[in-house]
């Protein structure tokens, strides 16, 4: 089995506003994996059989919240990379001036189907 495992990074950004929040200008979770699943789906439109690939796995981790005006950056690494599947870590951190605290992380799974 061919399998590529690659550091390839891609990042998105944004800052919660207010119609993301709750009534405690917390960053609704429902929010935050839209934005997630929304990148994740940008890099698998990099991949060359995106058409071909059904979700296979989730796992999702909410380590701390956000607030609002917090700014977010979700930065995506493709684990791993075979004729069978593609594997994506994702990471949700707080940009602060000096240092970036994670808030969520993630592994997205989907397999490869094969043409029939």
């Amino acid at each position: 089995m061919k399998s590529l495992n690659t550091t390839q990074n891609i990042k998105n950004q944004f800052i919660v506003s207010k119609k993301q929040v709750s009534k405690n200008k917390v960053l609704k979770t429902s929010i935050l994996y839209d934005k997630i699943e929304s990148s994740v789906q940008s890099s698998l439109n990099l991949y060359k059989n995106s058409s071909d690939l059904s979700f296979k796995s989730i796992e999702f981790d909410l380590l701390e919240n956000a607030y609002l005006n917090d700014k977010l950056i979700i930065k995506n690494n493709i684990k791993k990379l075979s004729t069978t599947e593609v594997v994506l870590n994702i990471t949700v951190s707080k940009k602060e001036e000096k240092k970036q605290d994670i808030i969520c992380t993630a592994v997205f799974g989907y397999s490869l189907e094969k043409a029939s």
